[in-house]
């Protein structure tokens, strides 16, 4: 190259640095990212910030970078501590870092995930024995109705397999937080693989649906430390701790949770083992009962985080 060309060059590229263009942290866009870490399982807070108009550089490891000491490998992909809390990559033992983007685990690392306006991002320090992947959780409400997985509002529809009040109720949940599902009333459940899906009914009618039946298979296919088993002629719902391990079985409980089959739109179950139970689940639906929780199970006005607490049951009591 010529010194003309050369200076020339040099030139345009300190056009683009003063414009914004190619180089340094891009177009900023308007809105607030939320961050927040805890541990096992949600339970433990340890860090929540915001971060203000992100710009186009900016990704789930810068933002947390940001706001916690931490050490990455991979070129800053993957995040091996957070404060002290080192993963099993690192230190050897049974627990990691895992993170979500609005609900859903992400599939790519933390230093490609780039960041948009109104996304939650959810850094959980855990045991990951029973179930390493956990797909979709619903800690992040009220997302990922209102911004999906890339930023933009996915449809949204509420399957009513019940009465009508449990079905008026989810669907008045998700209208306060400015969702407007589609209510659709039917017998059996019907896949909806681009559309994020509510379905709402007694466990006896979603166990039909492939997505929601993984839930039966425990943990480590569905990722909800619950499972629904036959007990005196109907459903009970044995919770399980963060090992895996069954918990005390439960005739008349609700279940709040989110799963999801391979790259569709998450299904959440609003769900229990009676019509009552679902009621139940219907009215915990919110910010105050599911925030920082991977699923919940609901008795009555209770709402309990699962996993449930180590020791809760020994997985053998009679139903109740």
């Amino acid at each position: 190259m010529s010194r003309a060309g050369l200076l020339l060059a040099v030139a345009a590229a300190l056009a683009a640095v003063a414009s914004g263009c190619g180089f340094g942290p891009g177009d900023a866009a308007e809105g607030q990212v939320e961050l927040r870490v805890t541990r096992e399982f949600g339970a433990v807070p340890m860090v929540t910030a915001t971060l203000e108009d992100p710009t186009e550089s900016d990704t789930v490891a810068r933002v947390l970078d940001a706001n916690a000491d931490i050490e990455t490998s991979y070129g800053g992909n993957f995040v091996d501590s957070i404060d002290g809390y080192s993963g099993s990559a690192a230190g050897g033992g049974a627990e990691d870092w895992f993170f979500f983007v609005n609900g859903y685990f992400s599939d790519v690392g933390a230093g490609e995930a780039r960041v948009r306006p109104g996304d939650r991002i959810w850094w959980d320090y855990r045991y990951w024995s029973a179930a390493y992947r956990v797909p979709a959780v619903v800690g992040s409400w009220p997302e990922p109705f209102l911004h999906g997985y890339d930023g933009e509002r996915p449809a949204t529809i509420v399957e009513c397999l019940t009465d009508r009040e449990p079905c008026a109720r989810v669907v008045a949940a998700l209208a306060a937080e400015g969702v407007e599902p589609r209510l659709v009333a039917s017998r059996r459940p019907v896949p909806h693989p681009d559309e994020l899906r509510v379905l709402v009914g007694p466990w006896r009618t979603l166990r039909s649906d492939p997505t929601a039946r993984q839930i039966e298979d425990g943990p480590g296919a569905s990722g909800v430390y619950a499972t629904f088993e036959r007990c005196d002629g109907g459903f009970a719902l044995t919770p399980a701790d963060d090992h895996g391990r069954p918990a005390e079985r439960l005739a008349g409980a609700g279940l709040i949770a989110a799963v999801r089959d391979g790259e569709e739109q998450p299904t959440w179950v609003v769900t229990g083992t009676r019509e009552a139970a679902v009621g139940d689940a219907a009215a915990a639906l919110g910010s105050d009962a599911l925030r920082d929780r991977y699923a919940v199970a609901v008795s009555g006005a209770e709402a309990s985080a699962l996993p449930a607490a180590t020791g809760a049951g020994s997985g053998t009591e009679s139903c109740r």
